[in-house]
């Protein structure tokens, strides 16, 4: 159990005079348990907890109640399971009624440590699959085997983008098709372990002639986002400096073409940032920024701490380059 999310959860009750609330989503389900996943088709929610001042108890149905008490949630206070076919309806307050959202923003320390470990890992398996990768393989190909190194490191593939050559500058969220990358691919991944979820781009270019140039001006874009992501900012402040970046490299309607992300955590965006968004950015946040134009995109999860940005997700093996005194990873040139 997080008795850091519970002690926060149950602060926020008192202020509102709930002395029960139910957890449903998938996403607090996880934050509040500390890892735990109460689902089994993607998104559908099969066990509820039911906070109380004194007690924090699991529901569900008979199917799943010893797996989720042995292998998800062993330390709730009380277990009540049903017949399958006979689950009740729950009345009163919950997470379906009131937004969490802003509870979540702030990482513990355990949970930034968890962060870490998923941000290493799926940074490491998109890089391993990437390397691998030959001009002739369909973007099929690429994203099965971005999906195997994953998987094979208990990581939750929740979004998986591929775009070749003849994909990459059309559309910006290239759900994978049997075309051939050609001589550039790009790969996009949020993967989901323990309930957190780390956010990535990768691109790869065999010997494309604009490839070198449209990245380098993403990472300039993207530069300007990272300089403006510190304590105290506010979100629209950081997408008001994005929005300068595209100004100066030329390219000011790229900015209107594709969100430019925002605050990561138990989604792949707990908060999008848009214009005007108030949220101000404090130490223990975590943030995901996706500067692209057609042709190029930089991603990559960052925690917010006392001593700057710490990037989550890096691939030891990955050709990185200096931006701005900071390294980023390069394009993966054949």
């Amino acid at each position: 159990m997080n008795r850091y999310a519970l002690k926060r959860l149950l602060a926020w009750m008192e202020a509102r005079g709930f002395p029960r609330f139910t957890i449903f989503r998938p996403e607090n389900f996880a934050w509040l348990t500390g890892g735990g996943d109460n689902t089994v088709v993607v998104g559908e929610w099969i066990a509820w907890l039911e906070i109380t001042e004194g007690k924090v108890v699991l529901h569900t149905s008979r199917i799943e109640a010893n797996r989720l008490v042995e292998e998800e949630v062993p330390e709730v206070d009380e277990v009540v399971s049903y017949p399958w076919y006979r689950m009740p309806d729950v009345e009163g307050p919950s997470d379906i009624d009131h937004d969490l959202t802003p509870l979540r923003l702030v990482l513990s320390p355990d949970e930034r440590e968890r962060f870490r470990r998923l941000g290493r890992d799926v940074a490491v398996a998109v890089g391993e699959a990437m390397r691998v990768a030959e001009p002739h393989w369909t973007e099929r190909d690429l994203a099965g085997a971005v999906a195997e190194e994953v998987l094979s490191r208990g990581v939750q593939p929740v979004v998986l983008l591929v775009a070749g050559e003849e994909r990459i500058f059309k559309y910006r969220h290239p759900l994978p098709k049997d075309h051939p990358l050609g001589r550039l691919c790009m790969a996009v991944i949020c993967g989901r372990r323990h309930g957190l979820v780390a956010d990535l781009t990768r691109l790869r270019s065999w010997s494309h002639p604009e490839a070198a140039q449209l990245y380098s001006a993403v990472l300039e874009v993207e530069a300007a986002a990272l300089g403006a992501t510190r304590p105290g900012m506010r979100l629209g402040e950081v997408v008001s400096a994005i929005r300068e970046a595209y100004r100066r490299i030329g390219r000011p309607e790229a900015f209107d073409e594709h969100h430019q992300g925002g605050l990561a955590g138990y989604r792949p965006r707990e908060i999008v940032a848009t214009p005007g968004e108030d949220t101000p950015l404090q130490v223990g946040m975590a943030v995901a920024w996706n500067p692209s134009l057609p042709g190029a995109k930089v991603e990559d999860t960052f925690l917010l701490t006392e001593h700057g940005l710490e990037s989550l997700t890096v691939d030891p093996a990955w050709p990185m380059v200096k931006v701005e005194g900071r390294a980023r990873p390069g394009l993966l040139c054949t």
